[in-house]
C-alpha cells in the first residue's frame, strides 16, 4: 500500500468534510477518513414540535477493510450524500486516490495553462475545486497574455475591473475596441466634472 503521509491535511486525514444531508433531511453529517480508518458522524436535525427533538449525534468508525463491506454505513452514507460520494470513499479505501486535486495550487495552475480552451472547459466540470480555479481571474489573466499579444492598456484594465479576465479574453477584438473607447470615454466625461 502507497504512503498517504504526503496527501493529509492538518488533521491527518485523506478526507474530511462535512455537510447538510440531501433535501429532504435536513441533518449535518461529517466524513473523516484517515489512512487507516473511515469515521462517519451525523448530527440529526429534529422538528422541535416532534416528542424526542434533541436525539444524540452518533458516530460510527471502521477500519478500512470493514468499510469496503460495511452496507448499512454505505446505505447511510448514501442516504446523506448520495452514491458519488460512497463510490468515492470506496475507492479511497481500495487505494485508488485522487491525487491530482491534491497538487499544489501553483503546479495546478502551471498544468491548467498547458491545456486548450475545450479541455480547460472539461476539467472545469470535474469538480469544486476545477471550476473555482479554471474560472479564477488569475488563470483568465495569464491565458488572455498568452494567447494576445496586444499591450495591456489602463482602458483594457478598466474594462477587466468591470467584466472579469474570462469574459475580456473571449470577447473578440472588434467589440473588445468598441469597449475600451467607451471605457476611456466614460472616464474622460467624469473626470471633465
Amino acid at each position: 500500500m502507497a504512503s498517504y503521509t504526503p496527501w493529509l491535511n492538518e488533521h491527518g486525514a485523506l478526507v474530511d468534510y462535512a455537510q447538510t444531508a440531501k433535501p429532504p433531511a435536513k441533518d449535518f453529517y461529517q466524513i473523516f477518513v484517515s489512512p487507516s480508518e473511515v469515521v462517519y458522524r451525523l448530527w440529526k436535525i429534529v422538528p422541535p414540535t416532534r416528542p424526542n427533538n434533541h436525539p444524540a449525534p452518533s458516530e460510527v468508525r471502521d477500519n478500512w477493510e470493514d468499510f469496503k463491506n460495511d452496507e448499512r454505513l454505505h446505505s447511510e452514507i448514501q442516504r446523506v450524500a448520495g452514491d458519488v460520494t460512497v463510490d468515492w470513499l470506496v475507492n479511497i479505501v481500495c487505494g485508488h486516490l485522487d491525487y491530482l486535486n491534491r497538487l499544489p495550487k501553483n503546479v495546478l495552475t502551471k498544468i491548467i495553462l498547458m491545456l486548450d480552451l475545450e479541455s480547460l472547459a472539461h476539467l472545469s466540470m470535474t469538480c469544486h475545486l476545477f471550476r473555482e480555479l479554471c474560472s479564477s481571474d488569475e488563470i483568465w489573466e495569464k491565458i488572455y497574455k498568452i494567447h494576445n499579444k496586444q499591450p495591456i492598456t489602463q482602458e483594457l484594465l478598466m474594462l477587466v475591473d468591470q467584466k472579469g479576465w474570462k469574459e475580456v479574453f473571449f470577447t473578440n477584438k472588434l467589440q473588445l475596441q468598441m469597449q475600451m473607447r467607451r471605457v476611456a470615454t466614460g472616464k474622460g466625461a467624469k473626470q471633465k466634472k
